[in-house]
């Protein structure tokens, strides 16, 4: 039996040199505060990648790093590597300039590199902040795009003809592809480095794919089915990206791009953690990311074998409690790739964990949840309101998504939504995986026509 899957969404990238407003474009775009916005050079340290809607088509927006001439002459040859890579995956490509500097060598050298990739590339001339300054736009057509659109990203300047610029741009949709119903696929996400592809090896059984120590050797990600007993799965491995340079940032850039377009494709992630370096920022970023976008996670502590039964392995214990807290009743392996110990295990638990999440709640059984957590613990007044619950139901299992009907969702304080969040997962033991809480308003009983029976009301 087949089903027809949701295709890829189309990669919008950001690139430009350093300081020219990506960012601050990038949370305009998402319309939100996503990447950290400083006026200084080099700035952004989180989230790279998120879903946008532009013009009524579903995005991957992608924030890459500046590219810092100062590095060396040129472009930088690791930032140059983590571009390159966004540019096999770009549908279009927003070239952001700064109007106030002017068209500069390092904008040429850009445009060459833009060139060469054959994608569509608008030129966004950031900073415009008056229409004077939209006139000394003009200067970039030079760089050989016939799309310059002048913006300032502060200030809303320009976002509606840059959106629709964009739109313009992206290719026709594609006709979703086909997927076996029932095949789960698993996605091995992590830093270069940790250990994938000799995981993904082991689990195989053969050398399918080359290893080396030189970090991100795997160049592109690939699919292998697998048979697990009367079960049959596909792994999905990340590619890596090569660090040709003392750049560890823009590897970690990479990195999480990549994850990001193989979590799309997975329905579950299989994040592989170096156990010898112990929880790094960027382990944190990626469980995060797996989270983000509604995929259960197992954590995957490889090259265990370094550390068993030392101190060290003590401190990754407490590591997890600290610092993986976020990860709801996580499901952690022990692993060595090298020895094969643990692996055996990797594929039943995360079936297992699968077959868990397939979980459908009766709408009287969750309702009766919702009076329990009530019961347990009434809302707090806000002011002289007090919350009511009308009903709840499930509305999806990938991931587990409960819609509450209530006389006002603002009256809700942002920490008994999380006991409630919490609660739900408790009682209906999900792992390892987002549950996410949907409120809507809704009038009482009588007020409007076709609510929910009152057996379904939980009162306080």
């Amino acid at each position: 039996m087949r089903e027809t899957g949701t295709q890829e969404l189309q990669v919008v990238a950001l690139i430009g040199r350093a300081n020219v407003g990506k960012s601050t474009l990038f949370n305009r775009l998402l319309r939100t505060r996503r990447a950290l916005v400083e006026d200084r050079p080099g700035i952004t340290r989180d989230r790279i990648a998120a879903a946008a809607r532009i013009e009524g088509r579903d995005v991957l927006l992608v924030d890459t790093g500046g590219l810092d001439p100062e590095a060396e002459q040129g472009i930088p040859a690791a930032v140059r590597a983590q571009v390159e890579q966004v540019l096999e995956d770009a549908a279009v490509i927003l070239f952001v300039v700064d109007v106030r500097d002017g068209l500069l060598p390092l904008d040429r050298e850009i445009a060459d590199l833009l060139r060469r990739a054959g994608r569509q590339v608008i030129v966004v001339a950031n900073k415009s902040e008056s229409p004077k300054q939209d006139d000394e736009a003009s200067e970039f057509h030079a760089l050989g795009f016939d799309a310059v659109i002048p913006t300032s990203a502060e200030h809303r300047r320009g976002m509606v003809d840059l959106e629709i610029t964009i739109a313009e741009r992206l290719p026709e949709r594609e006709e979703p592809v086909e997927r076996d119903l029932g095949v789960p696929r698993f996605a091995i996400i992590g830093r270069p480095n940790v250990g994938k592809s000799s995981l993904l090896n082991r689990l195989l059984g053969e050398e399918r794919n080359i290893v080396a120590d030189e970090p991100g050797t795997t160049r592109d990600s690939t699919d292998q089915e697998i048979q697990v007993g009367d079960r049959r799965l596909i792994l999905i491995d990340t590619a890596g990206i090569r660090r040709q340079a003392k750049r560890s940032r823009s590897v970690e850039r990479g990195s999480a791009l990549m994850s990001v377009r193989s979590l799309e494709r997975g329905d579950l992630a299989l994040l592989v953690i170096d156990a010898g370096e112990g929880i790094t920022d960027q382990d944190l970023k990626l469980a995060r990311l797996c989270l983000d976008r509604g995929r259960p996670v197992v954590l995957l502590l490889n090259k265990w074998d370094r550390v068993a039964e030392t101190r060290r392995a003590r401190e990754i214990e407490r590591q997890i409690d600290r610092r993986l807290g976020f990860v709801p009743d996580p499901v952690i392996l022990r692993v060595s790739a090298k020895t094969g110990s643990g692996v055996s295990k990797i594929l039943p638990q995360a079936l297992d964990l699968m077959t868990e999440l397939e979980i459908t709640v009766p709408t009287a059984e969750l309702n009766k949840a919702l009076e329990e957590a009530v019961d347990s613990y009434a809302p707090p007044m806000r002011g002289r309101r007090r919350p009511h619950f009308f009903y709840a139901t499930q509305t999806s299992s990938h991931p587990m998504t409960i819609l509450v009907f209530m006389n006002d969702p603002q009256l809700l304080a942002d920490n008994y939504r999380k006991y409630l969040a919490s609660f739900f997962r408790r009682k209906f033991g999900v792992r390892s995986a987002p549950l996410r809480l949907r409120l809507r308003a809704r009038a009482r009983r009588g007020e409007e026509s076709g609510s929910a029976p009152e057996s379904r009301r939980p009162k306080r």
